[in-house]
C-alpha cells in the first residue's frame, strides 16, 4: 500500500513541476525565438538599406561590384530593367537561382502593386518574408530605382536555413534540459515522498506494534481471570478465597492496563483535555512525597525533597497530570531501586522555566536503552519485568508532558543511577 503511495506521489508531485517546468520553458523559448527573428530581420533590414545606399551612388552597375557585394553580405540578387532580366541574371546566377529569383519577383511584384517606382535620389523598396516550396524559407526585399530615365528593380533574397537551424539547435538543448530536468524532478520527488511518508509509515508500524503489544498484556490477565475462575469453580471454602484474591488482583492490573491504554488513545487522537490553572508546584511536589514515603520505607529506599528557599511562581498547568507524572517516575525510582539507595525529589524554577527532576543512584539505564524508554510497552531485562509494571508509564508520563508543551529527559546521575527532568 506504500509503495503505491509512494509511486503515485512521487508521479504527482513530478507531473505538478514538470508541468510548470515545460510551461517556462516554452514561454521563455516563445520569447526568445521572437527576439532572435526580430533581430535576425533587423539585420537584414540594415544590409538592405546599406546596399540600396550603395545602389544609389553607382552611376554605372559593375558586374564585379554586384557580385561581390551581394556575397559579402549573403544575398541572392536579381536586377531587372523596367522588369526585364538584365544580363547579370545570367551571368552570375545558375538557373535554378534564375528561376527562384523569378518566382520571389513575381511573388513581390503582385503583392506591392502599389510600390512606387522611386527617383534618382531615393529608392523604394518593401521587405518580407517568402517561403518557396522547393528551397525553403527567405527574407526578400524588393527594390525600385530610377536610373537613366528607366525604373532598375532588385530583388535581394537571404536564405533563413540558419535562422532555422540555429531555432533547431536551441529548441533540441531546451529539450534535452527539460527531459533532464524532469528526471532530476523525478528522482528529486522519489527522495522527497520517500521522506515525507515515512512518519506514516513509521505511525502504522508503531499502531500495529501497539496493538499486538496490547492484545498480549491484555491476553494475561483474562487468561489468568479464566483460570481462577474454573479452578474457584472446582475448590472448597479456603481454596475458594485464594482464588478469589486472585481474579480481584488480576482485575485490578486489568483497569489500570485499560485506563493506561485510554489515555494513550487520548493523547494520539488529541482528545487528552487538559484542565490547567495556576498551581504551586512546591505543594504538589510535597505531598506527592509525602504519599510516596511509605513506599519508599517499604524498598528499604530513603526519600529526600529539595524545595527552593524563595518563593516560586505559580505554573500553569493540569496538577493532576503533573502529580501523576512525578509519581510515574518516583514509583519507577522506587521499584526498581535497590535496598538502601536513594531517591530525590527537587524543584527549580529559572527564567520563567520550571525544573523537576527525580534521580536515584540504582543501577541506572544503559545507553541503549535511552533512545526507547519512552516508547510504549519497552522493557529492559533489568528493570522492566515487574508484574505490576506494563512498560507504559514513561510513556504516559512523555505524552503529559508533550500535552504541557514542555519537555521530559534524562541523564546519568553521576556516580551510578539515573535522572530524569521535567521542564514546564
Amino acid at each position: 500500500m506504500y509503495k503505491k503511495l509512494h509511486r503515485r506521489l512521487t508521479c504527482l508531485f513530478t507531473g505538478i513541476a514538470g508541468a510548470i517546468l515545460i510551461i517556462m520553458s516554452v514561454s521563455y523559448l516563445y520569447m526568445s525565438e521572437k527576439e532572435l527573428g526580430q533581430n535576425h530581420s533587423l539585420t537584414f533590414n540594415s544590409k538592405v538599406n546599406s546596399f540600396i545606399s550603395s545602389l544609389e551612388q553607382q552611376n554605372t552597375l559593375s558586374w564585379e561590384w554586384l557580385s561581390k557585394t551581394s556575397s559579402e553580405q549573403g544575398f541572392l540578387l536579381a536586377l531587372y530593367d523596367n522588369g526585364i532580366p538584365i544580363s547579370y541574371n545570367r551571368t552570375v546566377l545558375s538557373d535554378e537561382e534564375i528561376a527562384l529569383t523569378d518566382e520571389a519577383a513575381a511573388y513581390a511584384q503582385k503583392k506591392y502593386t502599389n510600390l512606387k517606382s522611386g527617383s534618382s535620389y531615393l529608392a523604394s523598396h518593401a521587405e518580407f518574408s517568402w517561403t518557396s516550396k522547393a528551397n525553403g524559407a527567405y527574407l526578400a526585399s524588393i527594390v525600385n530605382i530610377r536610373k537613366n530615365n528607366g525604373i532598375l528593380t532588385a530583388l535581394i533574397l537571404a536564405s533563413k536555413k540558419s535562422f532555422m537551424e540555429q531555432l533547431k539547435r536551441q529548441r533540441i538543448r531546451f529539450l534535452l534540459l527539460n527531459i533532464s530536468g524532469i528526471l532530476i524532478l523525478l528522482l528529486f520527488s522519489y527522495y522527497f515522498t520517500g521522506k515525507l511518508i515515512a512518519p506514516i509509515i513509521e505511525s502504522r508500524q508503531k499502531q500495529t506494534a501497539f496493538v499486538a503489544a496490547a492484545s498480549h498484556e491484555l491476553r494475561t490477565p483474562v487468561a489468568v481471570i479464566c483460570s481462577a475462575v474454573s479452578a474457584a469453580r472446582a475448590a472448597d471454602g479456603a481454596k475458594k478465597d485464594h482464588f478469589f484474591q486472585i481474579i480481584e488482583e488480576e482485575s485490578l492490573r486489568l483497569s489500570t492496563l485499560t485506563d493506561d491504554l485510554l489515555l494513550l488513545n487520548r493523547s494520539d487522537t488529541g482528545r487528552l483535555l487538559l484542565n490547567k490553572q495556576p498551581t504551586e508546584l512546591d505543594t504538589l511536589l510535597l505531598n506527592t512525597f509525602e504519599s510516596f514515603l511509605p513506599l519508599a520505607k517499604e524498598h528499604d529506599i530513603t526519600l529526600h525533597i529539595k524545595l527552593p528557599e524563595k518563593n516560586v511562581p505559580s505554573c500553569n498547568c493540569d496538577g493532576e497530570r503533573i502529580r501523576q507524572v512525578v509519581g510515574i517516575l518516583i514509583s519507577n525510582a522506587l521499584n526498581y531501586g535497590a535496598s538502601g539507595c536513594y531517591v530525590k525529589l527537587s524543584l527549580s524554577y529559572s527564567k520563567s522555566l520550571f525544573w523537576i527532576m527525580v534521580e536515584d543512584n540504582g543501577t541506572g539505564i544503559s545507553d541503549e536503552d535511552k533512545p526507547h524508554i519512552f516508547d510504549r510497552f519497552y522493557r529492559t531485562d533489568k528493570s522492566r519485568s515487574a508484574k505490576n509494571h506494563f512498560g507504559l508509564g514513561l510513556s504516559i508520563a512523555k505524552e503529559i508532558v508533550d500535552a504541557h508543551n514542555g519537555k521530559i529527559m534524562i541523564t546519568d546521575t553521576p556516580g551510578g543511577g539515573a535522572r530524569f527532568f521535567v521542564l514546564l
